[in-house]
């Protein structure tokens, strides 16, 4: 989208929205649509507070993204699968970084937990919070719209195949940042007789031992990715254009420019050169995705963004929707930040400015942003202004204060993720106090593997 296109969508926004003096939202019901991180964040809390509510997820069980379903496409139940989560997977960020408030994972846990490990951990949080009678399952939310002074929620219940409709008097967004997968559109893709997938269906290496793929992107699941393939295919072709201190993969590995072309087997680079392949995988990321809403709403969305929100949590056309997890440059902790600020509004401990003082803020933050190289205004990101959104949604909310240091972890990790790819996960950290941690290295190996989650519940 370009400047001018950006700057009308925010001006039709701003027409779009009904203006009040100030908001007071009463008790009442609240419909959370997702249990995964965020949502299970924004059911403890709605819980402590007191209220109402009844989370709603398509699948099978809790864990969102953390989960892990073998299923490629279309689950059990016939529905896409949400998770993008696959074998061997570590965290890239420092567990300290993603835990929820008040319920940190067992100290001798490594800090960079496999996604098994990270899976127990949630599922005990939602066992020592007690909500699992809150949730619904196999219930597949298929439309959000405002009649009158309420939502009209209709949901798909995968069990016994029928549609059902609730009221809700407020509705919590948090079905996930890694649900619609981006698949670029790449000259000749039609004409590649290999298989071509993204990497929101990979599952694990053993598929492609021996094979010649083709692996595009270089965010965190194009490394990752490239780290468990260099040693098991004939050859790991990886196409990106990130400049950081690769590390010495296996003699497998070729590292390749954009891609020009695709032909039927194999790929023509802007470089000129060729090679053949036999799997394409596209590590090139994830876009927002919320396909129940409807204009009702009172929202501008695309992939690249959601607009106008409040915090980047409250709709403030309607400001009894909010969101969890639309946004960006920020340690998974966020979430739950902007849960404990959402039940708190919900149960009457503080309240929202007027819809003009709301808007005035966002529009201050929008002027704030700078268009990134291939001119797209991420209106959704925070970045390096992280910890001033921390100390923002206190001081407004009287939510817990995330500790500035957790500004200082990302930023290192995030900087030395790229320096040391093989072995910056073979460091534990732990927290000094509120502006100082410390790091040293754990000897690697089956450290990884440990997970004394079960010691937790004992």
């Amino acid at each position: 989208m370009t400047p001018i296109n950006i700057r009308t969508c925010v001006l039709l926004t701003v027409l779009k929205i009904i203006y009040s003096n100030g908001l007071s939202l009463p008790p009442s019901h609240t419909c959370v649509i997702g249990a995964g991180y965020s949502g299970l964040a924004a059911a403890r809390y709605l819980k402590e507070f007191g209220q109402k509510f009844t989370v709603f997820e398509a699948s099978r069980d809790v864990g969102g993204t953390w989960r892990f379903d073998p299923n490629v496409g279309l689950d059990a139940d016939g529905i896409p699968v949400t998770t993008s989560q696959y074998k061997y997977l570590r965290t890239n960020t420092p567990r300290q970084t993603m835990e929820f408030n008040g319920y940190p994972f067992p100290n001798a846990t490594p800090t960079f937990p496999t996604g098994t490990c990270f899976y127990k951990y949630i599922k005990s949080f939602v066992k020592h919070f007690d909500l699992k009678n809150n949730i619904q399952l196999r219930s597949l939310v298929t439309s959000v719209s405002r009649v009158k002074y309420h939502w009209d929620l209709v949901y798909f219940n995968t069990e016994d195949r029928e549609e059902y409709g609730v009221e809700c008097d407020f509705v919590i967004i948090a079905n996930g940042q890694y649900v619609r997968p981006v698949v670029p559109n790449f000259i000749g893709l039609e004409a590649f007789e290999g298989t071509v997938m993204h990497s929101h269906d990979y599952k694990g290496p053993e598929p492609f031992e021996g094979r010649k793929v083709l692996l595009v992107g270089a965010g965190a699941s194009g490394l990752d990715l490239a780290v468990q393939l260099s040693n098991i295919t004939s050859k790991l072709v990886h196409s990106h254009h990130l400049k950081y201190n690769q590390p010495k993969f296996s003699d497998k590995y070729v590292k390749k420019p954009d891609i020009k072309v695709f032909v039927k087997n194999g790929v023509i680079f802007e470089d000129g050169s060729f090679e053949e392949v036999e799997h394409v995988i596209l590590a090139t990321g994830y876009e927002f995705d919320q396909p129940f809403l409807d204009d009702t709403c009172g929202l501008t969305r695309t992939g690249k963004f959601v607009l106008p929100l409040y915090r980047n949590i409250i709709n403030i056309a309607h400001p009894s929707m909010m969101f969890l997890g639309v946004v960006n440059g920020v340690i998974t902790r966020t979430m739950d930040v902007q849960a404990e600020y959402i039940a708190s509004l919900i149960a009457g401990k503080f309240k929202l400015p007027s819809q003009d003082e709301m808007l005035e803020s966002w529009l201050k933050h929008v002027h704030s942003l700078k268009y990134n190289s291939n001119k797209i205004l991420y209106v959704n990101t925070i970045g390096k202004e992280m910890d001033n959104y921390f100390g923002n949604l206190t001081e407004e909310a009287g939510v817990a204060r995330v500790l500035p240091v957790m500004s200082d972890i990302r930023d290192f990790n995030a900087e030395n993720r790229l320096e040391d790819l093989l072995n910056y996960r073979d460091y534990d950290f732990e927290i000094i106090d509120a502006n100082n941690y410390k790091r040293w290295y754990n000897g690697g190996g089956k450290r990884a593997e440990e997970c004394p989650i079960e010691e937790m519940n004992e």
